[in-house]
């Protein structure tokens, strides 16, 4: 009964000492108090790596998804992936619009209805158009019906955690 007495207490005091050690030390990238930093999603920590880091995360999730990139363009505020899926039957050509757009500005109806015409122009079977931040209710309007997929920062979120997790946790693409 002694003996029990001993280790209880050695496991209460081993205990207290991660606790009072790891006060001060660096939270994880990936716990929860780090997710949402500044109100602007769990996707901002991409901003920082500016137009280059959205074109380098995405030509990585879609290849990380089986796509096989063919081109990508990348502008002043956006970028362009052509990539194929070579999946039978429902595969095909896909276009992905990537906007890094501004911290807290809805992306609107004008943005969807512009995707919409240069997949058309471009001849692909769909297109998705992902933003960091957020779509209007007009937005989604405008993309209902048609062959694209509107992904948001939170969709986006939660296929870099299905697909690239160590970089999600990280923060580093």
């Amino acid at each position: 009964m002694g003996i029990l007495i001993v280790a209880a207490v050695a496991t209460a005091i081993g205990f207290l000492l991660i606790l009072l050690i790891g006060k001060g030390q660096p939270i994880s990238p990936a716990s929860p108090t780090n997710l949402a930093r500044e109100g602007h999603g769990e996707m901002a920590w991409v901003r920082a790596y500016g137009i280059e880091g959205l074109q380098r995360l995405l030509l990585m999730l879609f290849t990380e998804m089986g796509f096989n990139a063919e081109r990508s363009e990348r502008g002043a505020a956006s970028v362009d992936l052509f990539a194929n899926d070579p999946t039978p039957i429902r595969g095909g050509r896909l276009y992905v619009h990537g906007v890094l757009g501004a911290p807290g500005v809805p992306t609107d109806a004008d943005e969807v209805r512009n995707m919409i015409e240069s997949a058309r122009a471009e001849f692909v079977g769909k297109a998705v158009l992902v933003v960091l931040g957020t779509f209007t209710t007009d937005a989604r309007d405008a993309a209902r019906g048609n062959p694209i997929d509107l992904i948001d920062g939170d969709d986006l979120s939660r296929l870099v955690r299905k697909h690239m997790p160590q970089a999600f946790a990280q923060r580093k693409i």
